[in-house]
């Protein structure tokens, strides 16, 4: 049986089910979202405290990354008491010179939610309230009790002590920096706790006040291999950080003293990492989960894992490689290696002046190198660069046998389109912890291009690569499900070494035309087995990706637009021109977009593609002309162009720019979008749809899931497969579903357009079905913008 034929009885049962279930269907269309509402923010603290500054920072990205007003607020309840503190935040309110109460807000800390607890009227009684950062167990309870709800997120000192635990041995002596403050010493005390939790570490003594001069007579007097570690010292308090405290951290990194921490800004401060709390991601979720659809369905308190294991870059070189890999990120790379520079090249005076400059130059250069390659590292994920694998293939035995992979997880394209680089990046890391851990023993992993991971497998796993692949990919959705994280499916090309008789070319080719292969099947199997390409093959793959990364910077270059006509089956008449693009290679020819669209997709410059092509699209629609004028003009925008940040507001400015009637433009989207999420599908369109402009399915037909879109997308028109077509000509079953799909396409009110009308035969039939609008080479093949005008006379037509 054919694929064609297959897919024509999927079309069949899809339409069976569709039209059994037919009713209502025209309820949910057009349905848009209501304009975002503010986001009203109570910080505990003032304006300049450390912590304060560092959540409302976050805050302020995430909102601005899903288009979210946020309005904040401060109690000042540190250099406040508190019951002051409180009672000045209600007069405020009374006299309205806070903000405005609104239907959601964000507690941070405990005072905001002790205030709310106690003056909810006063704030408005916010519909959604979510708190974050709360410590005291009775006030959690309190305010899950009054529907509240909680982001929690385990004790992140003790993951960092624990962590310093793993890398610097079992038994670590610790001087602990705290703070004689009110608060501090809360703080000091509850982190002392903490340090009694975890075993191996002791605190040999702890400074309640501190400066660069005491922490030095400190260590001088400790046990060797002692560690320091700040828990808020001087952060906290009237005082916070005053200019002179700003500088001591430095000033003990300068002395070759090293202080840990878990805190984000005090990293920012000069601390050498711990396991640092990833507030970013805390504060994505925060947002997300306020002004999502879902609220109502949260659980009373969300549990996340949310440290990050941060060091800095100079202690790469006296680590194992095993704890190497304990580390997420790495700090202060380029610095390290431009610090080791210098103090390297001192040591060349002394060379010189023993007549040895030559030699000193000679194990510089090779010291260098050597350090490198130890920091090849991203600093994304933690993990060793592509470079650091191409060495270690490059300095391998000839005969050496194993397997390289590649692993992507399309679904955080999406997501990244979506929230933002940032929160994709949180996902990101969060997957690749879990990722790491499930990993067999000898495997590699090394960073990759966007959300894309490389690989090796050892020769003595080789047998059983493929199953032991296939066992990893399950064991990851299992712990994932298990840990309520994001339903992200990962996807594998694999390939074997076999003696390294292919180059390194040939084999990333193979891989990433292994991931092109999975997409184009939609994703369907998660793992794929690939061969080197050809040499020359491999060369063009490899060549058309590097040229498409310096071509998105000046694509009119080499990129030019054409347009096939949209026509009336029964007359010919002009209706609509679908803008198609081309690449013209100076020295390849022509290339099909079939061949370089999906590297553009791979390499993640789709939206800059589909900005290109709107921009360049819609200023040659507004340009005046004599002659016929084109009624639709369809371009086609990936989804996830659709859904990023500006893209909307963008086209709107663009189309009032030019004068244009949104109503002339349609948007083309493919079936095989990803439309995992319908209701953010639906809520993107709909504004597109409030915008003016048409929207259009492309390519329907080729799976179901378009069938369950049709009755909840605002969509004007639908494009049916050439593939349906073809097979509608020779299947009598075949030729049925055509049918009754243009039938259930009018019941909905959408307009069809038929592609890949190739002869008379075909443009008669689609005519009497009942098609609104056809296109193929029957009528015209793709031609230049301006020729499609010129042939058509006010009156006149192109039909055959």
């Amino acid at each position: 049986m054919t694929s064609r034929y297959r897919r024509t009885l999927t079309l069949l049962a899809c339409v069976a089910v569709l039209l059994a279930g037919w009713g209502g269907v025209g309820e949910a269309r057009g349905a848009g979202a209501p304009a975002p509402e503010p986001l009203q923010v109570l910080a505990s603290y003032h304006r300049g405290n450390p912590w304060n500054d560092e959540l409302v920072r976050r805050l302020g990205e995430a909102s601005e990354r899903l288009g979210v007003p946020l309005e904040v607020d401060y109690l000042d309840a540190r250099r406040l008491a508190e019951a002051q503190a409180f009672q000045l935040q209600l007069s405020r309110l009374a006299g309205r010179r806070a903000v405005t109460p609104g239907d959601r807000l964000l507690l941070l800390d405990d005072a905001a939610l002790r205030f709310y607890l106690g003056h909810a009227e006063a704030m408005g009684e916010p519909q959604r309230v979510l708190a974050l950062g709360i410590n005291e167990p009775a006030l959690r309870r309190r305010a899950e009790e009054r529907g509240v709800r909680l982001v929690a997120y385990r004790p992140v000192a003790e993951d960092s002590l624990r962590f310093l635990v793993e890398l610097f041995g079992p038994s670590l002596p610790l001087l602990v920096l705290g703070d004689d403050t009110e608060v501090g010493s809360a703080l000091t005390r509850d982190f002392l706790e903490n340090l009694a939790a975890v075993d191996g570490a002791t605190a040999v003594e702890v400074l309640w006040q501190w400066d660069p001069a005491r922490v030095r007579a400190a260590l001088a007097r400790a046990p060797a291999g002692t560690r320091v570690y700040l828990v808020e010292g001087q952060t906290t308090g009237a005082g916070d950080l005053s200019r002179e405290a700003r500088n001591w951290l430095p000033a003990l990194e300068a002395a070759g003293v090293p202080v840990f921490c878990h805190l984000p800004y005090q990293v920012d401060l000069g601390c050498a990492g711990g396991a640092i709390l990833d507030t970013r991601r805390l504060t994505q979720l925060a947002v997300e989960s306020l002004v999502g659809n879902a609220f109502e369905r949260l659980p009373g308190m969300l549990e996340v894992e949310a440290a990050r294991r941060q060091l800095h870059a100079s202690f790469y070189p006296r680590l194992s490689v095993a704890n190497r890999e304990r580390v997420d990120a790495w700090l202060a790379v380029e610095e390290t290696l431009g610090s080791l520079d210098t103090q390297r090249r001192w040591t060349l005076v002394g060379w010189a002046a023993v007549g040895l400059l030559g030699v000193g130059l000679t194990l510089l250069a090779a010291s260098r190198w050597r350090m490198r390659r130890r920091l090849l590292v991203d600093a994304t994920t933690g993990l060793p660069s592509r470079q650091a694998l191409e060495n270690a293939f490059i300095n391998d035995a000839p005969e050496q046998d194993g397997w390289l992979f590649t692993l992507f997880c399309p679904g955080l394209r999406g997501f990244r389109q979506r929230l933002g680089s940032e929160a994709a990046l949180g996902v990101y890391r969060e997957q690749l912890r879990l990722l790491r851990r499930l990993l067999p023993s000898g495997w590699r992993l090394y960073a990759g291009s966007e959300f894309t991971l490389l690989g090796r497998i050892p020769a003595g796993h080789a047998a059983r690569a493929e199953s032991d692949f296939d066992a990893l990919l399950a064991r990851f959705e299992a712990a994932r499900e298990e840990g309520g994280g994001p339903r992200l499916a990962w996807y594998a090309s694999l390939l074997p070494l076999a003696g390294h008789r292919a180059g390194l070319a040939q084999c990333w080719a193979a891989l990433d035309d292994g991931l092109l292969r999975l997409e184009r099947q939609g994703w369907r199997q998660p793992v794929i087995r690939v061969s080197p390409m050809p040499r020359g093959v491999a060369t063009r793959f490899r060549r058309l990706a590097d040229d498409l990364e310096t071509l998105i910077e000046a694509p009119e270059s080499q990129w030019r637009l054409v347009i096939q006509p949209r026509v009336c089956p029964a007359d010919g008449r002009l209706l609509g021109g679908e803008v198609l693009l081309r690449w013209d290679h100076p020295s390849l020819g022509e290339i099909s977009p079939g061949e370089f669209l999906p590297i553009v997709e791979v390499l993640g410059l789709t939206a800059r593609l589909d900005a290109w092509v709107m921009a360049r699209s819609l200023a040659w629609f507004a340009a005046p002309r004599p002659g016929a004028v084109l009624p639709i003009l369809a371009i086609n925008v990936n989804l996830a162009s659709l859904e990023g940040p500006g893209f909307i507001t963008a086209l709107d400015e663009q189309l009032r720019r030019h004068g244009l009637d949104p109503r002339r433009l349609e948007l083309e989207i493919t079936e095989h979008a990803d439309f995992s999420d319908p209701e953010r599908v639906a809520r993107t369109l709909a504004a597109l749809e409030r915008l003016g402009v048409r929207l259009a399915l492309d390519d329907f037909g080729t799976g179901c899931t378009a069938f369950q879109l049709l009755q909840r997308l605002p969509l004007s028109t639908v494009k049916l497969d050439r593939d349906l077509l073809y097979a509608a000509g020779r299947e009598p079953r075949a030729r049925e579903a055509y049918v009754a799909l243009v039938r259930f396409c009018e019941q909905l009110g959408l307009d069809t357009v038929a592609e890949g009308v190739e002869n008379g035969a075909q443009a008669e039939w689609l005519s009497e079905v009942g098609v609104t609008e056809v296109q193929g080479f029957f009528y015209a093949r793709p031609m230049a913008l301006d020729s499609l005008l010129a042939g058509y006379a006010p009156s006149s037509s192109m039909a055959p």
